[in-house]
């Protein structure tokens, strides 16, 4: 990630001065009698300079089921306890705690609404378990910038959160990162941001609260994370507030929820009516304008072009099936979209109409097919220096490699040819 100190550095100083700029122009709407409360921090323009936008979502009426899940760390409790309750309200999403929601356990009176870009049994600590869950790993990236914009609560024995957790591919990929944190126990005008551990050896604990000069509950403000290899740096409508000089080395998953009763906030007055809420106007998510690619973590839903490392000839489909590898060009025959399924493996789809998914053949061939998932067509990825080893899933067929122009299969060898780069489109 080449370059990430300079961005920084020019987007706090852009972003600082379209802060700036925005208030301006919220004081002379409200002013005008617009609809713009003078309070509220404006939404940031969606294009950020020095990043490219990744994924979104704008909550205008409904979900992205391609980036949400709306269950809550589900393999702790029964299904029907971690759904979230929420709806939308001026084009923003409305995470709410209502009086006839379930508890998230049947022996605790916290109740959650949370909804998160990826799942799996045992995801963050392991406390408690209820039944095992499909693997689904929407949207977990390895560095860039995310924000939100939001309204938070103040309310009794409540907290609504923005936070990361590590996606556990392996025990101590478990950090936690929330970029903010707020509870009634807090005030109207602070919060906390916090890195915890957990099983993560490099990690330790680092806590701070943040006093932001304004009313967190009834204002809109941004809130944002540039996550680099070394540094979690903080930053509130626009500004940059705070900087953790450690970082999470793997991807993460991302939430957005409301709490109540989670035990650290206090007791819940009961003369204070449900529902509760935490009003998110937009998630964004970008990665570093500086080419990206290597052994950065692939992002499911995307599409690539898969590069050999020893010989940098690209793999390209052909009629009939047919796959060889070389030179790089501008054909859509050479885009692959990259899927992970319910079981964690990744199906690599060819973006040619027509042609489907990369696929195993006895003896060594390795093909195109007509669309299928199998175990033949399923592969997991293992990070090598420079990008991924393709490991196939049935029985027997290993390693993606180059040989002679083509890309075959092996049953075990892992020398340099066996070496993928994906290449973001």
């Amino acid at each position: 990630m080449a370059g990430l100190g300079a961005l920084s550095v020019l987007l706090s100083s852009t972003l600082a001065a379209v802060g700036t700029a925005q208030a301006a122009e919220a004081e002379a709407a409200e002013a005008a009698g617009g609809s713009v409360t003078a309070a509220d921090f404006p939404p940031n323009p969606i294009e950020k300079p020095g990043w490219r936008l990744d994924r979104n979502d704008e909550f205008n009426g409904s979900l992205d089921s391609s980036l949400w899940i709306t269950n809550y760390l589900e393999s702790r409790t029964p299904e029907w306890r971690s759904r979230a309750r929420y709806t939308f309200r001026n084009d923003a999403l409305v995470l709410r705690i209502d009086d006839d929601q379930p508890t998230y356990y049947s022996d605790n009176p916290m109740k959650v609404s949370s909804i998160q870009t990826g799942q799996r049994t045992h995801l963050h600590k392991d406390d408690r378990f209820d039944h095992s869950i499909p693997t689904d790993m929407k949207y977990t990236p390895k560095y860039g910038y995310f924000e939100i914009r939001a309204r938070s609560n103040a309310r009794s024995g409540f907290h609504t959160a923005f936070w990361m957790i590590g996606r556990q591919d392996t025990w101590e990929q478990r950090g936690e990162l929330d970029i903010m944190e707020h509870a009634g126990i807090h005030g109207r005008s602070n919060f906390n941001y916090n890195l915890f551990p957990w099983s993560d050896p490099n990690l330790s604990r680092d806590t701070s609260s943040v006093g932001v000069g304004f009313d967190m509950t009834t204002e809109m403000h941004i809130y944002a994370v540039e996550w680099t290899p070394t540094q979690l740096k903080l930053f509130v409508d626009n500004v940059h507030v705070r900087t953790i000089n450690q970082s999470l080395d793997y991807p993460a998953v991302f939430l957005l929820g409301a709490y109540e009763n989670a035990g650290w906030t206090g007791s819940v007055d009961p003369s204070d009516p449900r529902p509760k809420e935490f009003v998110v106007d937009y998630f964004r998510a970008y990665t570093s304008d500086d080419g990206g690619g290597g052994d950065d973590p692939l992002v499911s839903g995307a599409t690539y072009k898969i590069r050999n490392v020893a010989t940098g000839q690209y793999l390209d489909s052909e009629a009939d099936g047919a796959l060889t590898l070389g030179a790089p060009h501008s054909y859509d025959d050479q885009d692959w979209i990259a899927t992970q399924d319910s079981t964690g493996a990744w199906v690599l789809d060819n973006a040619r109409s027509g042609r489907g998914n990369l696929d195993t053949q006895p003896d060594g061939e390795v093909i195109w097919n007509s669309g299928f998932v199998a175990d033949d067509s399923r592969w997991s990825l293992e990070e090598a220096s420079g990008g991924f080893r393709l490991n196939n899933q049935l029985g027997g067929r290993d390693y993606l490699y180059a040989s002679n122009g083509r890309p075959v299969w092996n049953t075990g060898s892992t020398s340099g040819s066996t070496v993928w780069a994906f290449e973001r489109q």
